[in-house]
């Protein structure tokens, strides 16, 4: 079974879990440089030519990184990178979630997964997060060559808006958020637009970048519905 069908089958069985739609050689991988955790993977399995691997994301911004298990054809390793807006100083002190070997069979391999590591990841991931929070409620907006915003946020409802309902995907080599390249200018923009919207509804302050500057958005308080209205 490829990578990218094991992949596939995984998330099928890991509710909040997707996956990646490509597969990427280790050898020339930067996202490999953001694992957490390498478990039973020795460090010269990355000059491996010919292995490549495959990155599942959940919306609180957690990703694994999986591959073949190097001379064992009957084994895949599941394992954990650093979450969302983090970077290996966010986690020194702590104890890493260990990354895993598990079957090559997907609903043995997810029942494994659940069973030792994504409780232990997800608890574990909450102190760095909050340790990449550059500011109470803030969410940070740069763009890239192309015009196109990337977004670090050190806050899982913020993380979790824009990788669950503002179509953004979570960069496993940078740990930023970003809208697919399918996306057009126009459509990353309106897109861009709604998402702001909705964090300033949940409490978020955001900064954009502008040719003029830094521009700032405030949080936008809740309208309260209209008597009749209430439900």
């Amino acid at each position: 079974m490829h990578i990218t069908e094991f992949t596939r089958a995984l998330a099928e069985r890991l509710p909040g879990w997707q996956p990646s739609s490509t597969a990427v050689p280790i050898a020339t991988d930067p996202a490999s440089d953001r694992i957490w955790d390498s478990g039973p993977l020795p460090y010269a399995a990355f000059e491996t030519d010919g292995v490549q691997r495959s990155v599942l994301t959940h919306h609180w911004g957690l990703q694994l990184y999986v591959m073949p298990r190097p001379y064992r054809p009957a084994e895949y390793l599941g394992l954990p990178m650093l979450p969302a807006n983090t970077s290996h100083q966010h986690v020194q002190g702590l104890r890493a979630p260990r990354g895993i070997a598990v079957p090559a069979d997907p609903v043995r391999a997810a029942a494994r997964l659940h069973r030792r590591l994504l409780t232990d990841y997800r608890l574990s991931s909450a102190t760095p997060i909050r340790r990449s929070s550059p500011g109470h409620l803030q969410v940070h907006v740069t763009l890239d060559a192309q015009q196109r915003p990337r977004i670090r946020t050190g806050y899982l409802g913020a993380v979790s808006e824009l990788l669950a309902r503002g179509g953004f995907l979570l960069d496993p080599a940078t740990g930023e958020c970003h809208l697919p390249d399918a996306f057009t200018p126009e459509a990353a923009r309106r897109q861009m637009t709604i998402s702001v919207h909705r964090l300033r509804l949940q409490g978020f302050h955001i900064t954009i970048p502008s040719p003029d500057g830094p521009r700032s958005y405030p949080p936008l308080a809740r309208v309260a519905p209209r008597r009749g209205q209430q439900r």
